[in-house]
């Protein structure tokens, strides 16, 4: 649980469906407030709504710097200030071999991966500058190890981490962390693609999941695997751990071996 929960003010970009709106669910069950932020209003609009008087839903592009100074402000309006963002917004577009990838389709994934994380840290940053406060930005272990399949959003997340390590290190000095989280979670974008799979196909990738994955096997759950880190990288026990890669997919990628 959080230290001090009915303190803490929270924004969570991407929190219309997948990790954004587990973790938005599970950081207002433990006591904070929370601005969603996504594109898709519909859905945004309904899980905020789902969790009640504790949340607020706002619409938000990312990729766009207007939109993103438009929604920041109407969240530290309603908040009364910010303590912490995660950002999880992210966007994949497989299906390209590396050398086959369109240029449209590396500016969008880059867009809003990482222009995206970008310029959601900068409006954070200048909300937390007088005061302190926690950024946590979402990451991939694509990020890290690449992904020959998908090498737009491994570039894009690699990305992620270098801006992560770089503004931990600039903003430090004004009591803001700033950390970076690879998860391997199971969400509704994970059934979908498990659900186009022949069987022969799902139980190779089952098979494949149980082989790579030491705890268990099995993909995480976004609210029991994935919230108690997040929970203590804004909260108080996290103020002295900043410029960090944490990877929370059951011992896949062991970071420093």
């Amino acid at each position: 649980m959080l230290d001090t929960p009915a303190a803490l003010r929270v924004v969570i970009t991407g929190a219309a469906r997948g990790i954004g709106a587990d973790l938005a669910r599970g950081l207002a069950a433990a006591g904070a407030r929370v601005v969603c932020l996504d594109k898709r209003e519909d859905r945004g609009r309904e899980i905020a709504e789902s969790i009640g008087a504790a949340a607020r839903f706002l619409q938000c592009d990312v990729s766009d710097p207007a939109s993103v100074a438009a929604a920041f402000a109407g969240a530290a309006e309603w908040l009364g200030g910010l303590d912490a963002l995660v950002a999880s917004a992210g966007l994949d577009k497989p299906g390209h071999a590396a050398e086959d990838i369109p240029p449209e389709i590396w500016d969008l994934v880059l867009a809003v991966n990482a222009r995206g994380t970008f310029l959601t840290n900068q409006a954070a940053f200048r909300l937390m500058k007088g005061q302190g406060g926690a950024i946590v930005n979402l990451g991939s272990f694509g990020g890290i190890r690449g992904m020959p399949d998908r090498a737009a959003y491994a570039a894009a997340k690699g990305a992620v981490f270098a801006w992560t390590r770089s503004v931990a290190q600039a903003w430090g000095p004004h009591d803001v962390t700033v950390n970076a989280i690879a998860p391997v979670m199971r969400t509704e974008a994970a059934d979908r693609f498990i659900a186009t799979l022949s069987e022969a196909e799902r139980n190779a990738y089952e098979a494949r999941v149980r082989e790579i994955t030491p705890m268990g096997g099995r993909l995480g759950d976004p609210t029991q695997d994935l919230l108690p880190l997040v929970q203590l990288l804004i909260g108080p026990g996290g103020r002295y751990i900043t410029g960090q890669a944490f990877a929370v997919d059951g011992g896949r990628t062991m970071l420093g071996s």
